[in-house]
């Protein structure tokens, strides 16, 4: 991989966290706030949250298809102005119909902004499928320091200058990641907006086995994550663990999901889509039991940390399995029809959660998402294989003529 390319993978995912850790992790710090100053309950305001993820699931196919036609960039800017004029206006309400207005805004920022776009960068621009595995790894992995970093951050910048200054810093930061995509990224990842693509026919159905292999997976996993987060804690409490303690344990859930990535960093035999899909799943049902049985705190905390690494590698995966499955002429379509349906699950997760443990109990739950899960793990090589490059629309897309940022075959990371 050249060093320019290179480079500007690494921005990319630098961007990415700037990105998550202002507009997806950067509510948690507000929520409280915001709503004291509407006079608003929690779940009120954590409403507003949930109609941009709605909002954001909805465009994802849309988003998707202009990310196909080569538009990376467009959506991109578009995204950005989107943020600023979001996190402005949230700055500035003065009534809950205001909040749910600037959330929706900020929702759609998101659909263009977060995983999808710098996934479809990446994927359209390097043609080496193990490179290409490589800097897909390299994003996730810098994005996946958007909680570790931005969480603090914020929270320490809401407490010196109020929740309404935040935001108005959090859109400094969206200007700044703005800028370094258009200096440090763009002009090295070739989106093939600069010379005609064909169309590409939808062939596939979504009712297929195979897509609806990819939906079941990865919602699963969704709700499943939605679930640890939401009741790990009061089962920990319940088992006589402090609630800081608990806390603490959960909080290793972010930095758990950075090996995995990490690890995919290093080359190699590229898995097929079926194993691909099937690793993180196992890793995710095994923590799930752990968790459900966990006598103390230290299984617990183990737990927790192989759940993470599954969940990291899940996220590297729905990119890289919906390239290989479709190809990347397509890439963009169907992962955003995945992101859709994934993006309901995480918001139905909470909810779905709280109320089987109201009538069952958290560990009954988090031992059926673990069989659901395990089920899944075994299913997926049989499910999931991989096309023939016909019926993928052939992802051999040939680079722009003047491209000095193309990788070769052999390059290394």
């Amino acid at each position: 991989m050249t060093a320019q390319l290179r480079r500007a993978v690494w921005w990319l995912g630098a961007c990415q966290c700037v990105f998550w850790g202002v507009l997806y992790y950067g509510f948690s710090v507000v929520l409280v706030p915001i709503d004291r100053a509407l006079v608003a309950s929690q779940a009120t305001v954590a409403g507003a949250f949930s109609c941009g993820l709605l909002l954001m699931a909805l465009v994802a196919p849309r988003i998707g298809r202009w990310l196909d036609q080569g538009r990376g960039p467009v959506v991109v800017r578009v995204g950005a102005a989107l943020a600023v004029s979001g996190l402005v206006a949230l700055s500035q309400v003065g009534s809950v119909a205001g909040l749910y207005a600037a959330w929706c805004v900020l929702g759609l920022a998101m659909a263009a902004l977060l995983y999808e776009s710098a996934f479809a960068l990446v994927i359209r621009a390097v043609d080496d499928t193990g490179n290409r595995l490589r800097a897909l790894a390299a994003v996730t992995v810098m994005g996946g320091l958007a909680s570790t970093l931005f969480l603090p951050l914020l929270a320490l910048v809401v407490e010196r200058l109020g929740w309404r200054q935040t935001q108005l810093v959090a859109a400094g930061f969206v200007l700044l990641a703005a800028v370094a995509m258009e200096r440090r990224v763009f002009p090295a990842l070739p989106s093939q907006a600069g010379r005609p693509t064909p169309a590409v026919p939808v062939r596939r159905s979504r009712r297929e086995a195979r897509f609806l292999a990819l939906v079941a997976c990865f919602s699963t996993a969704s709700i499943a994550a939605m679930a640890v987060t939401t009741l790990l804690i009061p089962l920990l409490v319940q088992r006589g663990v402090s609630a800081p303690l608990a806390a603490t344990v959960l909080a290793m859930l972010g930095i758990a999901q950075l090996p995995g990535r990490l690890w995919m960093l290093r080359g190699g035999a590229q898995p097929s889509p079926g194993h691909f899909a099937a690793l993180p799943l196992g890793l995710q049902a095994l923590g799930l039991a752990g968790m459900a049985c966990a006598p103390g705190i230290g299984v617990a905390a183990a737990s927790v940390a192989v759940f993470g690494l599954g969940a990291g590698l899940h996220t590297l995966a729905r990119p890289w399995l919906v390239q290989r499955l479709y190809g990347v002429q397509a890439a963009g379509y169907w992962n955003g029809q995945v992101a859709r349906v994934q993006g309901f699950a995480r918001a139905l997760g909470p909810v779905l959660a709280v109320a089987l443990a109201a009538v069952s109990s958290a560990p009954i739950v988090l031992g059926a998402l673990c069989v659901t899960m395990f089920a899944l793990a075994v299913l997926a090589p049989a499910l999931l294989r991989e096309a023939a490059p016909a019926d993928r629309f052939d992802d051999a897309v040939p680079p722009p003529a003047a491209a000095p940022c193309h990788i070769s075959e052999t390059g290394g990371a």
